[in-house]
């Protein structure tokens, strides 16, 4: 009964976990490969293209800047998830330490969670107000389709 109840929390925790990384990770990659349908925002390489020409570089370079960056704390976040199911499957299972395990997992997801915020707000102050309003655009049409 308790490997049962393991595996279900090892599941459900691994669940959420892809489905926030699918969220980080389909913020700024091209939308035909990676968007996924809840990235509340999505700004693609063909909304990039549209840009103005000085707009269009400044932001290219803010997102080429920013990626390494949220790869790395995609990484680490990786890492913890993987760290925490060996932890819980592990025979030294210990729920205190689980709970520091789950606590630096949620660290690394949120500061996932803040490259990708910059890397969004360091490209929207590139953008001219027409260029942002599409993007808000895009978080309306997700609202919506949810």
């Amino acid at each position: 009964m308790k490997s049962w109840k393991t595996g279900a929390i090892i599941a459900i925790l691994l669940g959420l976990n892809v489905i926030q990384g699918a969220v980080l990770t389909g913020l700024f990659i091209k939308s035909r490969l990676a968007r996924h349908d809840s990235a509340p925002i999505a700004l693609s390489d063909e909304k990039i293209a549209q840009m103005p020409p000085e707009t269009r570089a400044a932001v290219k370079t803010s997102l080429a800047e920013a990626r390494p960056v949220l790869r790395a704390r995609l990484a680490e976040v990786r890492k913890a998830r993987l760290d925490l199911k060996q932890y819980i499957s592990s025979p030294h299972y210990n729920r205190a330490e689980a709970q520091k395990r789950f606590e630096a997992l949620r660290e690394k997801s949120n500061q996932a969670q803040i490259v990708a915020q910059e890397m969004l707000l360091n490209a929207a102050d590139q953008m001219a107000p027409e260029d942002r309003a599409d993007v808000t655009q895009a978080i309306s049409e997700n609202d919506a389709s949810n």
